[in-house]
């Protein structure tokens, strides 16, 4: 069995700006990684979500 350290540096993470206010994790380019679409009451869609691969809204402070 081999296992692998986990880093301890938490991963990027954004704002959707189609799924807001959920955060989902940014890419090396800098742009928003695959997730599934979110209505407005928080349920998902089933299909990928126009927000991804387009920059995420990063709220202050962040």
């Amino acid at each position: 069995m081999t296992t692998t350290a986990r880093s301890s540096t938490p991963k990027p993470r954004g704002e959707c700006p189609k799924c807001s206010p959920r955060r989902f994790l940014i890419t090396k380019k800098g742009v928003l990684g695959w997730h599934y679409g979110m209505t407005a009451a928080g349920f998902s869609t089933g299909a990928r979500c126009e927000g991804v691969g387009k920059k995420p809204f990063l709220p202050a402070g962040t």
